[in-house]
């Protein structure tokens, strides 16, 4: 395989001539450059991305960090378009994407130096788990990075997300406008970023209905829809006094899974109970019946986060904040006022 002092040589110049030529960081005269050229391809050269790299200071390449413990990230309602945002904008923007994955923040924390050795210019955090310490490990280590789907109240981090505890008080608001007193709340992993958050929306938005909070009509499940039957039938098993009339679940996934599982209890949506989601995934306005629910930008927190990230490696952005994106209540058919 040819080298750099091979074409150097064949060509009759030092090898920071043909650097030059390679990285287009100086001028080089029009004939010495095309000799240059010429030479590379007939040696079939090809520059090493490292080497260039170290040269230039810029590898052009963003990491993504984001953990398994939701299965098939790639495909997953909520990570698969903001993880297919980042590639398009990157490709765009003529930035390679590199994925960095582990089963858990912790084994993520870990590992750090793997995604942190200079491979990347910069990288995107998606989720992380607010329990982990990995902003505080990667602060450490001067690495450039922003959180995604996570607010981060520390000084000089970025992060991009909605407002989770508001998103979750209009979709709650809206069902007790609908005339709902007894409104349950399905949450996700209660750790999970921006679940607390919707908790505190839910009961704010009880408050400001005069409706008194009742912890039996809290479910602290799992964004996992295989923790959504036993929920149901823990919310169903209640006599019908004390029964909810309306849902609101953590995420559409889980929304749509307990519309299934309410119809095994003979309750028709939204004609015995109302129900509301979170995020507005593709399959929300195609069940049956369609979703209410709150819409995430999911695809802007890709662009946003490429684009703010490339700022501080680029120096035009050394703002470092929280960056709040627009959530908004999608309503449709499973929602309609308490009879």
């Amino acid at each position: 395989m040819a080298t750099i002092r091979d074409i150097a040589e064949a060509c009759g110049v030092c090898t920071s001539v043909v650097s030059y030529v390679i990285n287009n960081t100086r001028t080089v005269a029009p004939k010495t450059r095309e000799k240059v050229l010429l030479a590379m391809r007939e040696m079939n050269y090809q520059p090493s991305a490292v080497a260039r790299g170290l040269s230039s200071k810029r590898m052009n390449s963003v990491g993504v960090v984001f953990s398994r413990i939701h299965s098939s990230p790639l495909s997953n309602p909520f990570f698969g378009p903001i993880l297919d945002s980042i590639v398009s904008t990157d490709m765009d923007r003529q930035q390679s994407t590199t994925l960095f994955t582990w089963p858990t923040w912790e084994e993520i924390t870990a590992h750090h130096a793997v995604f942190c050795d200079g491979r990347c210019d910069g990288i995107i955090l998606l989720a992380p788990d607010p329990k982990s310490n990995v902003i505080s490990v990667l602060q450490g280590r001067g690495a450039r990075f922003i959180v995604v789907g996570h607010t981060v109240d520390v000084k000089d981090v970025a992060s991009i997300d909605i407002n989770n505890r508001e998103a979750a008080r209009v979709a709650v608001r809206h069902l007790t406008d609908l005339g709902h007193r007894r409104v349950a709340f399905v949450s996700g992993d209660i750790w999970a970023a921006g679940a607390g958050e919707r908790l505190e929306g839910y009961r704010q938005a009880l408050g400001e209905a005069d409706i008194e909070y009742d912890d039996d009509l809290v479910c602290l499940a799992s964004y996992n829809v295989g923790t959504v039957p036993a929920q149901i039938a823990r919310l169903c098993a209640y006599p019908e006094g004390k029964r909810p009339t309306a849902i609101f679940f953590g995420n559409d996934e889980m929304a749509i899974a307990g519309i299934a599982e309410l119809r095994k209890y003979g309750l028709e949506v939204p004609d015995d109970i109302s129900v509301v989601g979170f995020d507005d995934i593709t399959l929300a306005a195609s069940s049956t019946p369609a979703l209410t629910t709150v819409r995430q930008p999911l695809s802007a927190f890709g662009r946003s986060a490429v684009t703010t990230l490339l700022g501080f490696i680029d120096g035009t952005a050394t703002d470092r904040k929280h960056i709040e994106l627009a959530a908004e209540l999608i309503v449709r058919g499973s929602t309609r006022p308490y009879r």
